[in-house]
């Protein structure tokens, strides 16, 4: 597998990520329960992690030829 294939599958997963966000998001809207809504509201932020986490490792392998080397480590994959 090359590394411009390992980030489409970071995209794909980051992209079911996002999916699984906004359902979480609806459900914490239509929650009644302070402890339903906290609840979903960690679930949420954990997600927010995962995602972040994966869009910057997807631009990392996708950029990690280019001139420079480790110079887009500190950039924002957003």
């Amino acid at each position: 597998m090359t590394l411009h294939e390992m980030a489409r599958e970071y995209r794909s997963n980051t992209a079911l990520l996002e999916l699984r966000l906004r359902q979480l998001q609806v459900a914490q809207r239509r929650a009644r329960q302070k402890e339903v809504k906290y609840r979903l509201k960690q679930r949420i932020g954990c997600l927010r992690v995962l995602i972040n986490e994966s869009r910057k490792t997807a631009f990392v392998l996708e950029h990690y030829y280019q001139k420079g080397g480790r110079q887009n480590e500190d950039k924002r994959a957003v």
